[in-house]
């Protein structure tokens, strides 16, 4: 892979016109990837599926509006696991019957998918509109955990957008709006509530009170709203979070426990994540601390890809969906391989996590293994006849987001610098394209 970066950048140097050619071979493929995976097949074969997620919501939205508890969602049917608050979202779909909502939810998706795509453009279109369209593409419209929230409805496709936005904010060096986002991001979902650490590594107090001033508002708004007894609904569901890990695949300690110990050993998978998330942590700050905890955007770009990261391996109930929050930071790194730009350290690691992220539904419906003659598919479903295989290629989503950690850790001085150019201060390289 690093002879393949040198062959890049020492043929495409002499050959503008090969780059220009690769540049768009990258735009067009990946946007036939996106208008296949993330509009045709979801309305054409899977619609049947399509937003079973956003159907809680709907439904809790239509039970406050009927009078009833918001978490009063029928037996066979996942319940409604989220902060009152944000049953708020799906009030302007509840009175459209439940096949348009879902529509209009969809379509709304894809709007924030591409409004997200044009923010991750613009983040480092001063460095080449060609080179940046072919990072944010491949990036954004490559990822089949983007498809998957998508797909089932997910409301993470807000965390996404908002996330975004927040690298957006960092670039134009207006984070002050950040820990209020943050806020309404753990607000959504407990989990990125983890992404404040970046504010104890830049011992940022103001930061931290307005995290916390703005999580305390919420819920008085949600207390005043919705009464006591919905919260308390909400707050006892807490212990029963963890059982869904094990369900469907994820990139959390908690998911690969799973694994080889059973859905039933919460008392010993808690303090374990707890433990690697306070190693994790303290891996991060070391690393970091060679660097200024500036409040400037590259620097606090690197620590928000870092506290990703340590939430998604160390949060309980992490889906595969969630690898969508890596967009720019994995279009950050794209963007400076495709310059051919070099100082990255082990970049065939950031690659295949990148592939593994990217393309694992792929590998998992349609590629069988030459060995058995089996999709990942089949070994998930049979998991009780093949243990082994099960539990060794379903760990590899925990080991590539443990190894992506690493790589990011051992390559926090590079990473500050692309983003600093990307952000474009005091950039080397310009109109590249």
């Amino acid at each position: 892979m690093e002879k393949m970066s040198r062959l890049y950048s020492t043929v495409f140097a002499l050959r503008p016109q090969l780059r220009t050619l690769l540049l768009s071979l990258v735009i067009v493929s990946s946007m036939l990837f996106y208008l296949y995976y993330g509009i045709y097949k979801p309305l054409s074969q899977n619609f049947d599926v399509q937003g079973l997620d956003f159907y809680r919501g709907y439904m809790a939205a239509a039970n406050l509006l009927d009078g009833r508890s918001i978490y009063d969602i029928p037996a066979w049917f996942n319940r409604y696991s989220y902060f009152p608050l944000s049953v708020v979202i799906y009030l302007p779909f509840s009175r459209l019957p439940v096949y348009e909502a879902s529509l209009a939810w969809f379509a709304l998706s894809h709007g924030l998918v591409l409004a997200s795509f044009f923010i991750v453009y613009k983040l480092g279109a001063t460095q080449g509109k060609l080179l940046s369209a072919a990072a944010a593409s491949a990036a954004v419209f490559l990822s089949m955990p983007l498809y998957q929230t998508l797909q089932t409805g997910n409301i993470n496709i807000l965390i996404f957008s908002g996330l975004c936005l927040a690298y957006l904010l960092m670039a134009k060096n207006r984070p002050g709006l950040l820990p209020a986002l943050l806020a309404v991001f753990a607000s959504i979902k407990l989990a990125p509530a983890a992404l404040a650490a970046v504010y104890l590594r830049r011992k940022d107090v103001r930061g931290l009170i307005v995290f916390v001033l703005t999580s305390l508002a919420l819920a008085c708004a949600s207390l005043v709203i919705f009464g006591l007894h919905e919260n308390l609904q909400y707050l006892k569901q807490f212990p029963e979070l963890s059982k869904y890990s094990h369900f469907f695949h994820g990139m959390s300690l908690t998911f690969v426990s799973g694994l080889f110990l059973g859905g039933n050993q919460l008392y010993l998978i808690l303090p374990a994540s707890l433990a690697l998330f306070a190693f994790l942590v303290w891996f991060w700050f070391r690393k970091a601390g060679a660097y200024p905890a500036a409040a400037n955007g590259p620097a606090m770009a690197v620590d928000f890809f870092m506290a990703t990261l340590v939430m998604t391996l160390t949060a309980p109930s992490i889906w595969l969906m969630y690898g969508a929050l890596f967009t720019v930071p994995f279009y950050a790194v794209i963007h400076s391989l495709l310059s051919g730009r070099k100082g990255f350290k082990a970049v065939p690691v950031f690659v295949l996590a990148f592939i593994l992220n990217s393309f694992w539904e792929i590998f998992y419906y349609q590629v069988p293994l030459p060995f058995a003659n089996l999709t990942l598919r089949q070994i998930w479903l049979q998991r009780e006849i093949w243990p082994m295989l099960a539990r060794g290629f379903f760990s590899l989503h925990f080991l590539s987001a443990l190894a992506l950690f690493f790589w990011a850790g051992a390559n926090y001085g590079e990473l500050l610098k692309v983003f600093s150019e990307i952000f474009g201060a005091e950039s080397e390289r310009k109109d590249l394209i």
